[in-house]
C-alpha cells in the first residue's frame, strides 16, 4: 500500500521540483546549427546521449517543442521518469536492453521508415555500465539511413544522484549547456564493433563539452 502511494505521489513532487529548478536556469547551446541543418534533410534522426545527461537533453527538447520519441524502461522505478517525459510531450517506446528489447527494435524499425521521426536513446541505459554503448539501435538506424547525432549536456552547478549513472540535476539559477555533435558517418566500422565506435563517438562529444564548461 505504501509503495502504491509513493509511486503515485513521488512523480507529482518531482515534476513540481524540476519545473521550479528549470525555470530558474539559463541555457547555452553549442553547434545547434548542426542539428537544425540535419532536421531539414528528408531523413529520420536518432539522438544519442549518455544516461547521466538525459534529463538535461530531454528538458531542452521540451523547451524547443521537439516532439521526439524516447525509449523508456519497463521497470517500475522508471515509470517516474516516463511520467515526466509524457508531461514534456515525448512519445514513449516501452522496453530496454534487458527486457522487451525486441519490441523496441520493432518499433524503431517502423519509426525509421518515416523521415519526420526523431528518436532519443540513452545508449548506456537502462543499467549501465556507464559510458559504454549497447549494441543494436545504431546499426538499425544506419541500416535505414537515419542520421545519428550525439548530444551532451552538463551544467555549471548540479547535483549527481547516487545511482550507477550519476544522473545530473541542475541547481537553481545555474547555466545548462547542451552540445550537438556532427552526425556519425563511419558506417563500415559500425558493422565491426558497434559498441566501441558509438562509445567513442558519444564520449568525444561528452568530453569536449565538459572541458568547455568545467575546464
Amino acid at each position: 500500500m505504501l509503495k502504491k502511494i509513493f509511486y503515485y505521489i513521488a512523480p507529482i513532487f518531482l515534476k513540481i521540483f524540476l519545473f521550479i529548478v528549470f525555470m530558474t536556469c539559463r541555457w547555452k547551446i553549442y553547434n545547434n546549427n548542426i542539428f537544425s541543418t540535419y532536421q531539414k534533410k528528408n531523413k529520420p534522426i536518432l539522438i544519442c546521449c549518455w544516461h547521466t545527461s538525459f534529463l538535461l537533453v530531454a528538458r531542452y527538447f521540451k523547451k524547443i517543442s521537439l516532439g521526439a520519441w524516447a525509449v523508456s524502461s519497463t521497470h517500475r522505478d522508471s515509470e517516474m521518469m516516463a511520467n515526466i517525459l509524457r508531461s514534456w510531450k515525448f512519445k514513449l517506446i516501452k522496453g530496454s536492453s534487458t527486457r522487451g528489447w525486441s519490441n523496441v527494435l520493432r518499433t524503431m524499425l517502423a519509426l525509421f521508415k518515416n523521415p519526420d521521426n526523431i528518436i532519443a536513446v540513452t545508449n548506456d541505459g537502462p543499467k549501465g555500465p556507464p559510458f559504454i554503448a549497447k549494441q543494436g539501435s545504431i546499426s538499425l538506424a544506419l541500416k535505414y539511413d537515419a542520421q545519428v547525432i550525439a548530444v551532451a549536456g552538463t551544467a555549471n552547478r548540479y547535483w549527481s544522484l547516487p545511482s550507477w549513472d550519476k544522473t545530473i540535476i541542475p541547481k537553481p539559477f545555474t547555466t545548462i549547456h547542451i552540445q550537438f555533435a556532427s552526425p556519425l558517418s563511419n558506417k563500415q566500422d559500425i558493422n565491426k564493433n558497434e559498441s566501441v565506435v558509438v562509445s567513442e563517438y558519444i564520449n568525444n562529444n561528452h568530453n569536449i563539452l565538459n572541458k568547455k564548461v568545467h575546464g
